[in-house]
């Protein structure tokens, strides 16, 4: 079998996450061209699934050197490196000099994309509107549609709401079922304090997370309510005594018609009811209706079961939080924005 169909193989095999077939196919590869550099990456994408991190950066040194004009090896070294909020310097070096090699539209796409993020991370806003100036003119039938809706939300990051705006609306005109370009068009709407248009995309967002299925589940619904009775065990003696009469709801999505009245459709989690100082400081009990988790929002956002039930902690403990009567800025500062 050939080096190329070799290294096709291997990267469905990683797509699909057969880490141990694809181990094997890139033992044979190694052994047969392990200084092509299409090779190397198939290491370097292999050790990066695996969580061998300070390999995969050597290996994307390797490939990069084998192809010094070859942008990939840097975005994803770049990307690696951004995930490390340490090192966030090095991983805009990275990011640079692929935006400097990047001869493919798509490349270049991606590579302007990572610098943004990367000088929005580092709170470098100028130098994210001067890449971010170096866009080409949008092309929705070519571009990649995930890097499309990441340089729309990096548009929002840096304070071009109007731009962010036109992208996302861009975006659901050319696919009017693409749900996160309705959700980002809500939240662009939203910056520029324009209500209706809001109210307008969340809900069709919201209608189109409610027709999507919930496959694969990480988390069954009790499995999730006892994650969150456990998270409530952590709070302080006093604490659990004044909530537990509280209910805590699994519901799927935010009902449509608190979405109408401009409530986000993509909540993770939602507190009903007058906190207990309020029922306090007006001499009688607190309105207290309940506590709700939403399950896709939060299967959503989570890569793996553990994420997940970090996400529910979270989730609920913020919630509780406004119970006792912590704003946001309250909440954020203890880690639990």
């Amino acid at each position: 079998m050939s080096v190329e169909r070799d290294l096709d193989q291997a990267w469905e095999l990683l797509d699909e996450g057969d880490l141990e077939e694809t181990r094997r196919l890139a033992g044979r590869l190694e052994a047969k061209a392990a200084h092509e550099p299409d090779v190397i990456l198939l290491l370097a994408a292999l050790a990066r699934e695996e969580g061998r991190t300070a390999e995969a950066l050597a290996l994307l040194e390797r490939a990069a050197k084998a192809d010094p004009e070859w942008a990939t090896p840097e975005i994803w070294a770049a990307e690696l490196l951004a995930s490390d909020g340490d090192r966030l310097q090095e991983a805009l070096r990275h990011a640079v000099r692929a935006v400097e090699v990047a001869d493919e539209e798509d490349e270049f796409l991606e590579a302007l994309a990572v610098k943004a993020g990367i000088e929005v991370d580092l709170d470098a806003l100028p130098a994210a509107r001067r890449t971010l100036g170096e866009l080409p003119p949008i092309d929705l039938a070519t571009a990649d549609p995930s890097w499309s809706m990441e340089i729309a939300h990096l548009f929002l990051a840096v304070g071009d709401a109007a731009e962010a705006r036109r992208r996302f609306q861009a975006m659901v005109n050319h696919d009017p079922e693409l749900v996160d370009g309705w959700y980002g068009l809500g939240l662009a709407a939203e910056e520029q304090d324009d209500e209706e248009a809001k109210r307008v995309a969340w809900q069709r967002a919201l209608a189109l997370d409610e027709k999507a299925p919930l496959e694969d589940a990480l988390l069954s619904e009790a499995e999730m309510a006892a994650v969150a009775e456990a998270a409530l065990g952590e709070l302080p003696p006093r604490a659990r005594t004044l909530i537990q009469n509280v209910p805590i709801v699994i519901a799927d999505l935010p009902a449509a018609e608190d979405v109408a009245q401009g409530l986000d459709p993509r909540l993770l989690g939602l507190f009903e009811g007058s906190s207990y100082r309020d029922g306090s400081t007006l001499g009688g009990p607190p309105q207290l209706a309940r506590v709700v988790l939403f399950r896709k929002n939060l299967e959503r956002v989570a890569a793996g079961e553990d994420e997940l039930r970090d996400e529910i902690r979270t989730t609920l403990l913020h919630e509780t939080g406004h119970f006792f009567g912590m704003s946001e800025e309250d909440l954020a500062g203890v880690g639990l924005d």
